[in-house]
């Protein structure tokens, strides 16, 4: 610490220096001077941190001498006025200009030792502020271009009103361009989700070799700047001559990220697909611009990449929507239903045929998409198959849906229509034999009870119709047949024991009446049930 002792009585300056255990107090300095004047001097060449000086001198007084001060330099420095009683109303004056304090003559050494201390003691409080936030504007400048970037972002997804508020973080951020005017370029790089699964190195190196490119291709431009807005999404802030029509702005952006396309194809093997968003005039109308450019990105990529399109070339797509194709979301039902999993392909490709030929919105596309696999689950659901474990998730689908671009839901889309097609007709496979096995059973077990088919299949709970056409798809032989053909073969067991009459069997067996019973048993095996049982037993029994 420096201090400046000042007044036109040497002695009074030579006491105080002499007095005052300047040491103790931290000071390393301590000069004098006989008047303001050579007190300024003094300041000029080697500034001090503290001046006690006295208010009334020749040639300049104190308060002269605090003026200059003040006005020629910006440091902090503090002032302690001598005055006498007579000099009061100087004291006050000083005061209103900025000292710190005032000591009345003659001095008192112990209370001047006081002010002293206090002063300096918050002269060192305030320089160590001062010294930490130059080091914090330090960091700040060492940091400032992620502060930029970081600055960029916000202005590009978030809307502020407050225009002067905009305008401070832009110039604060030193962003090398001008604050209206603005065209906004968002670049994506293809097929960044296969890229962003390799190691983090490539990644990295990926997205570096495109940003200097692009960087060197907006020197080409002009003013612009080049900043990652998502991991694989640069965004382009550029320049244009309000002055200039816009069609003719328009197709110098055209050429200019056509140009950077082809510049990253050539030099990288990469390849970009450029949204451009419409023409912004203002810094808050900058998120606007954002959605735009990504708007026309994802139109673009839904359908293909590598290309360059302008938000307003969409207008059109934007006017119109797209008809959802009903007749051919009904016919892969149906498909799926009956287990076609061979026609659910080409059912699938006319269900895409139909819907390209809208050309609508690649939202409108989603949605479509969305739908009919909406359909498919509900399908599967009311079929009792929603629980099955073997056949993708619907959750799956839908997240594919919601991401995936034209030509991969073409890829995927048959595929799970493929799947669940053969999935309902293993699962009616599977339904239908466990069915015919309940039947079966149920049957034995009631042979010699007066049941018929539609006690048996409100047994395995299907309708009597449905039922008749299953068992004869599955066995081979209708109903009626099957019973039949069981009754006839327990007969044969009964026949082989002679105690039991042959009218007893056909009774036992639900055939009252002989005749018939020995009518059937002969059309079945070729001989009557009495030379069934002399053949058997090698008697004749005389019935019948």
């Amino acid at each position: 610490m420096k201090v400046l002792l000042v007044d036109d009585k040497e002695s009074v300056v030579l006491g105080i220096r002499k007095h005052i255990p300047w040491e103790t107090l931290g000071v390393s300095q301590v000069d004098i001077a006989l008047d303001g004047k050579e007190a300024l001097l003094r300041y000029t060449n080697d500034p001090a941190d503290l001046i006690v000086t006295d208010i009334k001198m020749p040639n300049m007084n104190g308060i002269e001498l605090m003026e200059h001060i003040r006005a020629r330099f910006d440091r902090a420095v503090r002032f302690v006025v001598l005055s006498g009683y007579e000099e009061f109303e100087y004291a006050k004056q000083a005061l209103a200009l900025g000292a710190s304090d005032y000591v009345l003559k003659p001095v008192d050494i112990k209370e001047m030792t006081g002010i002293i201390a206090k002063l300096l003691s918050e002269l060192r409080k305030e320089q160590e502020r001062d010294a930490q936030r130059l080091r914090f504007q330090q960091m700040i400048r060492r940091s400032l271009p992620a502060l930029r970037q970081q600055y960029l972002n916000e202005m590009i997804r978030f809307r502020d009103e407050r225009q002067v508020r905009l305008r401070d973080k832009w110039d604060f951020a030193e962003i090398p361009l001008k604050p209206s005017s603005f065209a906004l370029l968002a670049v994506a790089i293809d097929r960044f989700d296969e890229i962003s699964h390799k190691p983090v190195e490539e990644v990295e190196l990926s997205r570096f070799i495109v940003e200097n490119i692009i960087g060197d291709c907006l020197s080409s431009w002009g003013t612009g700047i080049a900043f990652y807005a998502e991991w694989g999404l640069l965004a382009m802030l550029v320049n244009y001559d309000p002055a200039e029509p816009a069609k003719e702005v328009k197709e110098k952006l055209l050429k200019f990220a056509d140009w950077c396309r082809t510049s990253v194809e050539k030099h990288s093997g990469l390849t970009v697909t450029i949204g451009i968003s419409s023409l912004c005039p203002e810094l808050r109308e900058l998120p606007g611009a954002y959605r735009e450019a990504c708007e026309a990105i994802e139109h673009v990529y839904f359908f293909g990449n590598n290309q360059v399109v302008h938000v307003e070339d969409l207008i059109p797509f934007r006017m119109k929507r797209t008809g959802y194709p009903v007749l051919q979301e009904q016919e892969l039902l149906t498909l799926v239903r009956r287990g076609q999993a061979e026609s659910a392909q080409e059912a699938t490709a006319s269900f895409f045929r139909a819907l390209e030929g809208e050309e609508g919105r690649p939202a409108d596309f989603r949605f479509s998409c969305i739908q009919l696999v909406t359909a498919l689950n509900r399908l599967l659901h009311d079929l009792g198959m929603a629980e099955g474990e073997s056949r993708p998730l619907p959750e799956t689908w839908f997240e594919l849906c919601n991401r995936a671009k034209l030509g991969e839901l073409k890829e995927h889309i048959p595929v799970w229509f493929h799947h669940a097609a053969l999935q309902v007709k293993q699962f009616v496979q599977a339904g239908s034999k466990s069915i015919i096995g309940e039947a079966k059973t149920f049957i034995e077990q009631n042979l010699l009870q007066p049941i018929g088919l539609s006690a048996v299949a409100d047994y395995v709970g299907v309708s009597p119709n449905y039922f008749s056409g299953l068992f004869k798809r599955e066995t081979g032989i209708s109903f009626v047949e099957y019973v039949t053909d069981l009754k006839l073969a327990q007969a044969k067991d009964w026949l082989e024991d002679a105690a039991i009459p042959i009218y007893e069997i056909a009774e036992r067996l639900g055939y009252h009446d002989r005749k018939y019973f020995r009518e059937i048993f002969k059309k079945k095996n070729g001989i009557t049930p009495s030379e069934y049982r002399e053949q058997r037993l090698g008697t004749s029994t005389g019935e019948e």
